[in-house]
């Protein structure tokens, strides 16, 4: 977590303030294992259209998010220096400090110049709340983000936090607190990224002190604290991704101890009397950069506890040195992000790797290439014959590796392979159960003079169907009634499960799983099943390595349920419903309901020998499917009537049940 006082002060501090407290233990020249690499034009990018003045890196969103203290503005910025957005600061104000929340999705900003500390969508640079929390203009200084809490520093040498979800602010003093005035400098801080209840503050005086605070549970108390050697001029304070070690930065140098206990013995000074900024990538590697020098590396990297750089850079730019800017990992510690001045021409350096000792050249190795021919097609346990061919002047003999990846052997299998001919030749032969795609890898690993090389080559399986059966399609079953349905599944490899699933009519009933099991030993599995509509059933086999997934289905029909009911009849015999001749009587049909169901009432009457169609008409049933017809007009009596309701699958509304006819109710009129 950087922190930056004025930077133009620092510097000329830094070239003029000397110090002899603590003992150098190296001699800030590049050691004898360590030759300083010269960075490439390829690693630049010219910053054009704006000014950076400090930067953090928002690695969820592959970009900088970088101040520009000239335009009074934030940025975001590719990795390359395009920028992608930006966005006003309040009251033309200037970012002393940018910090990320843990989670990456909030931008936080202390604006001196305001006292207010402000959040920001860090996706969209949209403001999101300000927070006025210094009264006195310029006296805000640093902040530090913890999980629920943003800390920052303020005067000469007091330290708050603020709850973003109420704005409450409590105020803390450092240490003994003899100096609380008015500062251009406050107080450095930084929390732990192991533990957020732990505060490290570093003085805004030159006495150089660490102080460590527990804020756990709300209680602000030192836990121990110490001279950390640096005994004027702190510009940055970093912790190491543990927690266990912090880093302090400087007009001496670079200082680090352990944070258990802040003891000066155990501490270390790394002698570089112009250090400019410290930052500590999530591995543990060190970046350290130097004020401007003609003797000195631009860039220097540590592994923490370390006080010989394993990595040094210098920037390619001739004539006067630029001046390091600002400096930023990425959140893996794989990149280092620097910004360089020189004569108000500013550059991105994008450095990949910084930490990673570059490996001595290899030795000319000779190219090789494998060329493959094979079928593309072949049947489950037949022979697959691949030929191919090692070029690269290898001798003859020369072995290669083949490994053949299926469903069976996902992880990859050997097979043997002939060693190659004078002309680099080579065959094998294979055999493989699994049905699908079937891929073989060849590869030769290379040696000394050589480079190694691969080649692959797939051929399609097809798998075996099985055998599947479901019974009861096209019965025709009564409404309500349960039904049993059995499902056969023949031979496969391995996998003997069976899904049944039932579709019923309609879009109100999804697609449900009756049963899903293993089948039986003569590979039957039976689920019980309640009919209400017409009913796709399916059985589901999802296949295995060697027998393709199949899927079958039963069309069960499922009638309605119907009933007919006479009234205004004045007596019932031989199943016959007499009315009298003046009563109009009524027919009250009850169906199975459905959404705009009709129904079709039949009336036959009895005439010549045999039942005639008499008159019929279609009704639309009620929400609760039933229907009341009265019977009108001139009845004439000694003849025999009957009426039934009829549903029709298609014509009746809807085709949720099969065609059903209802019972016959029959009815005479008398005088």
């Amino acid at each position: 977590m950087r922190k930056r006082t004025i930077r133009a002060t620092l510097v000329a501090v830094l070239l003029t303030v000397t110090s002899a407290f603590f003992v150098d233990l190296t001699t800030g020249a590049a050691s004898a294992a360590t030759t300083p690499t010269l960075l490439t034009d390829q690693q630049r990018h010219a910053i054009t259209g704006f000014h950076a003045d400090r930067m953090i890196v928002d690695g969820a969103r592959q970009r900088l998010l970088i101040a520009d203290d000239v335009a009074h503005r934030i940025l975001a910025v590719k990795y390359d220096g395009t920028v992608v957005s930006e966005v006003a600061l309040p009251d033309g104000a200037n970012a002393t400090d940018l910090q990320l929340s843990v989670d990456g999705g909030t931008l936080w900003t202390a604006l001196p110049d305001t006292g207010l500390i402000v959040s920001w969508d860090a996706a969209t640079l949209t403001e999101i709340k300000r927070y006025p929390v210094v009264a006195g203009r310029g006296d805000l200084g640093h902040i530090a983000v913890a999980e629920d809490k943003v800390w920052y520093t303020y005067r000469k040498n007091y330290f708050a936090s603020l709850d973003p979800a109420t704005g409450d602010v409590t105020t803390h003093v450092l240490g003994a607190g003899t100096n609380t005035s008015a500062s251009e400098r406050q107080p450095l801080l930084a929390v732990s990224p192991a533990d957020s209840s732990r505060l490290m503050l570093t003085d805004a005086d030159s006495r150089g002190d660490l102080f460590l605070y527990d804020t756990h549970g709300g209680a602000v108390g030192v836990v121990t604290s110490a001279q950390s050697g640096l005994t004027s001029g702190h510009s940055s304070l970093e912790y190491t991704a543990d927690g266990s070690m912090i880093y302090t930065g400087g007009v001496n140098g670079v200082y680090y101890t352990w944070t258990d206990d802040l003891s000066p013995s155990s501490g270390r000074t790394i002698s570089m009397a112009q250090a400019v900024d410290v930052e500590v990538a999530s591995n543990d590697y060190v970046a350290v950069g130097v004020a401007p020098s003609t003797t000195a590396t631009d860039l220097r990297i540590y592994p923490a506890a370390e006080t010989a750089a394993t990595r040094e850079f210098d920037f390619p730019i001739s004539g006067a040195a630029p001046s390091l800017v600002d400096l930023a990992w990425s959140p893996t510690g794989d990149t280092l992000f620097a910004i360089t001045d020189q004569a108000g021409t500013e550059n991105l350096w994008v450095i990949d790797k910084p930490s990673v000792v570059p490996s001595p050249p290899a030795p000319v190795q000779t190219a090789t290439a494998i060329t493959l021919t094979g079928p593309s097609t072949a049947g489950r346990g037949a022979g697959i014959n691949v030929r191919g061919n090692l070029s690269g002047g290898l001798p003859m003999g020369t072995s290669v590796k083949v490994v053949r990846t299926d469903a069976d052997s996902p992880a990859g299998v050997a097979v043997t392979a002939s060693d190659t001919s004078a002309k680099g030749d080579f065959s094998f032969l294979d055999s493989p159960q699994a049905g699908g795609t079937i891929t073989y890898t060849v590869s030769y690993p290379g040696d000394a003079t050589h480079k190694p090389s691969s080649a692959k080559i797939s051929v399609t399986v097809p798998k075996t169907t099985p055998g599947l059966t479901l019974d009861r399609n096209g019965s025709v079953n009564a409404y309500g009634a349960t039904v049993s349905l059995t499902a056969k599944l023949g031979a496969t490899h391995k996998n003997r499960t069976v899904e049944i699933w039932a579709d019923p009519y309609g879009a109100d009933q999804p697609r449900r799983l009756l049963k899903k099991g293993v089948v039986n030993s003569a590979g039957a599995l039976s689920v019980n099943y309640k009919l209400t509509r017409n009913t796709t059933v399916s059985a589901v086999f999802a296949g295995d390595t060697r027998y393709a997934a199949r899927t079958v289905t039963s069309a069960l029909k499922t009638r309605v349920a119907v009933s007919t009911a006479v009234t205004k009849h004045y007596k019932v015999a031989r199943s016959y419903h007499y009315v009298r001749k003046a009563t109009n009587p009524k027919f009250t049909t009850t169906m199975t309901a459905y959404p705009k169901r009709k129904q079709t009432l039949v009336f036959q009457q009895y005439s010549g020998g045999r039942w005639k169609a008499w008159k019929s008409g279609a009704y639309t049933l009620s929400g609760a499917g039933t229907y009341t017809f009265t019977l009108t007009g001139t009845h004439k009596t000694g003849v025999n009537y009957r009426v039934r309701a009829v549903y029709t699958t298609g014509t009746s509304g809807d085709s949720a049940n099969y065609t059903t006819y209802g019972a016959w109710k029959y009815f005479r009129f008398t005088k």
